[in-house]
């Protein structure tokens, strides 16, 4: 069987050709032949096309799975860290409030009855804190028994919801093995300030108050209000770093008075950041101290303090200044080279420079740091050991290192005020120490008259404090006396 086909071809009206394709059983074999290897390749590319659809909806699945294991808790349903880090890279931090807890003394449970039911211990626990929030929360288990909530703001009041929750955790029932009990939870609760705020900063923040709660006794609820805005923005490592770099650093200087005289003896240098935006405003250490302690923020901020006196102790060659160190700066082997350069490159401002030393942890080595204050009187600068009386500061420094000055603590001065009469004979007992080993003494925290009048009663022959002057620039202090 055969098929033609003609085509004619016509020019101004006429056939001048026909054109014949002739679809004979010859032709179709060979046009078969032709077109089979194409017909392969289009069922192949079809196959492909199959299995790709095929892979990319496994993929997908798999990929939802793994999305789905990263960012819920498996055991209790709520949120993960690696979810909290994607939603803030969506939404606006301080569209937010937080609430940050912990289940009290957890460990009990898992060691009486078991981490399988420790685990339904938790499970019902989450689920119970998701029962009081509302669909718009997040919950993020960011460790063992701590949960993290983000709640909107506009659903409603936020400290009103944070003591429901409280209280719901606390009156919440746990059966095991027949037994029913209690678990406490301590919580920490945070209205988030408008402005370019960081969740990290924020969960720090509640960090540091669920610490203060839980050494307070545990099962508590801390509010922190609008009035931590300035802890948030100036607690930031970055801040800090940047600030530094840019050295907007500043010292001001609180006054050293003599009781006897009556006139500023010296001056102690406190530190103090300069704000980015106010350059007016000056950030206290206490928002960023904790923070670079340690660190090489830390270093590098006392390297510019250090800068600073030095060139103030040029300037004015009738006044003395203390400056702080911390146990910090005398182990790291550059802030001694430097403060050793500095002394020796200006001996003459040596014994007009006395180093007050702080303390974050216990010394460990005597021997180490008593040759340190070797290095640092032999230039003819004066060691004091700054809040004698408290903390690690004790007796042992006055038997194994070679100081000149004793500050005792002002915690002790303000007990002047509570039980004088004790604290009067403590502080005799310092003076009459301090009288024999030919140290200076100096009363730290005199806020008031009646300390300054009880403290100059007892001979004490230095004091410092609010009551007789504020850190100010030097130059206010120099320019009062000079008139």
């Amino acid at each position: 069987m055969w098929l033609s086909l003609v085509y004619p071809i016509i020019r101004e009206n006429k056939t001048e050709a026909l054109l014949v394709l002739d679809l004979s059983k010859s032709y179709g074999e060979q046009l078969n032949n032709f077109n089979s290897p194409l017909m392969t390749v289009v069922w192949m590319m079809q196959a492909l096309l199959i299995i790709s659809v095929l892979l990319l909806g496994y993929l997908i699945y798999r990929y939802s799975r793994l999305r789905k294991i990263l960012l819920f808790d498996r055991l209790t349903s709520t949120h993960t860290k690696v979810f909290l880090e994607e939603f803030f890279n969506r939404n606006e931090v301080d569209a937010y409030n937080a609430i940050f807890m912990d289940m009290d003394e957890f460990g009990w449970i898992n060691n009486k009855y078991g981490y399988s039911s420790g685990d339904l211990v938790i499970k019902e626990f989450a689920e119970t804190m998701m029962n009081v929030l509302s669909s718009n929360a997040k919950v993020i288990r960011t460790a063992g028994t701590e949960f993290l909530v983000i709640v909107p703001k506009d659903d409603g009041n936020f400290e009103a919801l944070a003591n429901k929750l409280f209280s719901t955790l606390q009156e919440k029932k746990y059966l095991l093995k027949n037994e029913v009990f209690n678990q406490t939870v301590s919580m920490s609760a945070m209205i988030i300030p408008k402005g370019n705020v960081s969740i990290y900063d924020v969960q720090r923040m509640l960090d540091v108050k669920l610490l203060e709660i839980k050494s307070k006794g545990k099962n508590a609820l801390g509010l922190l209000g609008m009035d931590h805005s300035d802890q948030i923005k100036y607690g930031n490592m970055d801040y800090i770093k940047e600030a530094l770099e840019e050295e907007r650093l500043v010292c001001l200087y609180q006054p050293i008075i003599n009781t006897k005289t009556k006139q500023i003896v010296k001056y102690e240098a406190l530190v103090r950041l300069i704000d980015k935006e106010n350059r007016e405003q000056l950030i206290s250490p206490a928002h960023f101290m904790d923070i670079i302690k340690g660190t090489s923020q830390y270093i590098k901020m006392s390297k510019l303090v250090l800068k600073q006196v030095f060139n103030v102790l040029n300037e004015y060659p009738e006044i003395e200044i203390s400056i702080n160190l911390d146990l910090v700066d005398l182990y790291n082997a550059d802030m001694m080279k430097l403060i050793s350069k500095k002394l020796y490159r200006n001996k003459i401002l040596a014994n007009r420079l006395t180093f007050e030393i702080l303390e974050s942890n216990e010394i460990r080595d005597y021997g180490q740091v008593a040759l340190i204050f070797q290095q640092l009187k032999a230039f003819g600068s004066k060691i004091a050991i700054d809040d004698f009386g408290s903390g690690y500061a004790n007796y042992v420094y006055l038997i194994k290192l070679d100081i000149d000055i004793l500050k005792i603590d002002g915690s002790i001065i303000q007990e002047l005020l509570h039980n004088p009469e004790r604290t009067k004979i403590m502080l005799n007992s310092i003076k009459d120490l301090a009288e024999i080993y030919n140290y200076e003494l100096v009363a730290e925290f005199v806020s008031s008259q009646e300390i300054y009048e009880i403290v100059k009663d007892l001979e004490i022959e230095y004091v410092q404090g609010y009551y007789l002057g504020e850190p100010k620039p030097l130059e206010a202090y120099i320019y009062a006396e000079r008139n």
